[in-house]
């Protein structure tokens, strides 16, 4: 667990950036460019990034199990890079073409903005980040993402201010994606040497990676195209709301997803090895882990949501508190298939299954959108949202019943859930006794430290209550004191 843990903390402590980004950016945006600014910066966006997931393939997983299972043979590790990468830019360059012609056409009214986010898909050629997750090197890739990162939060300030500046919103936001490929070139060789690819080889990873593309495609459906279907049915207010309430919820989640991608090649090289019992015992503890944290931020978020969404987004944003207490339930549901998933049917190649269960939970949400979302609009797409999640955990879990204690995982679960609870009413206990002061800084922060510190405190007195043996696993020196 000695590297899992360490790279765990450099992916994590990029992903507290990305948590933390939208805290300094969203409350001024929401006050400059409005709901239906951020309606368009997310229908275009939303768009784009159809034409980025055709560009990528499934190379983001893909390309990190197979550098990960070329193991420390250089030679063979160099060949096989070449080929996914030139494989990426054959597909990339096409894609780029429709790009530009669906820009110069159909979405002309628009074309300052699909110019600038051109940038992105641009990037989506270029960018090898999955050489350097598939070697397990996390550190590099970390560095890189926190200078981009805080070049583009200083960007919206400086580019940004008014309702008419959602170009520089959209050029902060890709020229990061841009700048992110660019910038892991210089070390590629580090890692590999110039290889000839042969067609031979690049038409060898087709079928694998297209089959790994097929659930990102499928997944896009009930996380980008809700906001398609929005902006073209509902109007670009309401897919402003939800995109806030949305990015809300989950803003703490990729710190604890963080571990996802760490798992994977950790996961990938021990399966590989044949050592199943170790990789199940893995799966275990990094369960218990992303579920106890993802508990705590549902909760919490539940319990702040009438306070943070005034503070936070602004007084005209209190419709979205409804959609940030339903969309948090998301949180648990996403960790728990992360695991199943992405960290254990991927790494044991059963990709088919993962393509199953996130096309089953497509097909769900799909359906609900189009009943949902002329009713109910932004309300309409989270609830449809959330019934794809439990789709999708439903149908791994189904699968993998006999395999993996999945009944102990819930056990394990439950203590965490009623402690949640208990932070939830004490929560809002305290917002009672606040009063107007809720509705400040000060007291939004008091009610997130109150809850914070009550969670860890019950938890941590659970854990050693009962001996745990996970936090023996995760947190060794803690669970010494």
């Amino acid at each position: 667990m000695a590297s899992v843990k360490k790279n765990f903390l450099y992916n994590s402590a990029y992903q507290l950036l990305v948590a933390a980004a939208p805290l300094i950016t969203t409350p001024y945006l929401s006050r400059v460019i409005g709901s239906s600014g951020n309606g368009v910066f997310t229908y275009t966006q939303s768009i784009t990034n159809y034409f980025v997931l055709v560009a990528v393939l499934g190379m983001t997983n893909y390309g990190v199990r197979t550098i990960a299972e070329c193991g420390d043979d250089r030679a063979l590790r160099s060949k096989t890079f070449w080929e996914l990468w030139l494989q990426n830019v054959v597909v990339g360059v096409l894609v780029l073409a429709a790009y530009l012609a669906y820009a110069l056409g159909p979405g002309q009214a628009y074309l300052q903005l699909w110019l600038l986010w051109g940038m992105w898909v641009v990037s989506a050629v270029l960018d090898v980040t999955w050489l350097l997750w598939g070697v397990q090197e996390f550190r590099i890739p970390t560095i890189r993402n926190f200078c981009t990162r805080i070049a583009s939060i200083v960007l919206i300030f400086v580019l940004v201010h008014s309702a008419n500046d959602v170009w520089g919103y959209v050029f902060a936001i890709a020229g990061s994606y841009l700048a992110n490929a660019l910038l892991v070139w210089p070390v590629v060789g580090r890692y590999v040497d110039w290889a000839r690819p042969t067609w031979k080889g690049i038409r060898a990873h087709v079928v694998p990676n297209l089959t790994l593309f097929v659930p990102v495609i499928a997944t896009s459906l009930y996380t980008i195209m809700d906001k398609v279907m929005l902006g073209s049915m509902a109007g670009m207010e309401q897919t402003g709301l939800y995109d806030y309430a949305e990015k809300v919820s989950k803003m703490p989640l990729s710190v604890i997803t963080a571990l996802g991608a760490v798992v994977l090649p950790k996961m990938t090289t021990v399966i590989a090895e044949g050592r199943l019992e170790e990789g199940k015992r893995l799966v275990g503890t990094t369960m218990w882990f992303m579920l106890a944290c993802a508990l705590a931020l549902a909760f919490g978020i539940a319990a702040v949501a009438p306070e943070f969404c005034i503070v936070f987004l602004g007084r005209q944003y209190g419709p979205c508190t409804p959609l940030l207490r339903l969309l948090c339930v998301i949180v648990p549901l996403i960790c728990a298939t992360n695991v199943l998933g992405v960290q254990y049917l991927l790494p044991t190649k059963r990709d088919r299954l993962f393509t199953a269960s996130v096309a089953c939970g497509a097909i769900v949400n799909i359906a609900i959108n189009v009943v949902a979302i002329p009713a109910a609009g932004a309300l309409g797409a989270s609830i449809a949202t959330v019934a794809a999640e439990v789709m999708v955990l439903a149908f791994q879990a189904w699968v993998l019943r006999a395999e993996l204690p999945l009944a102990q995982y819930v056990r394990g679960m439950l203590p965490f859930a009623v402690i949640g609870v208990i932070m939830l009413v004490c929560i809002r206990a305290l917002a009672a006794v606040l009063g107007p002061a809720a509705f400040s800084v000060g007291g939004l922060l008091a009610e997130i430290a109150a809850g914070g510190v009550l969670y860890l405190a019950l938890s941590y007195a659970w854990c050693r209550a009962t001996k745990s043996a996970e936090l023996k696993r995760v947190l060794p020196r803690l669970a010494r004191w």
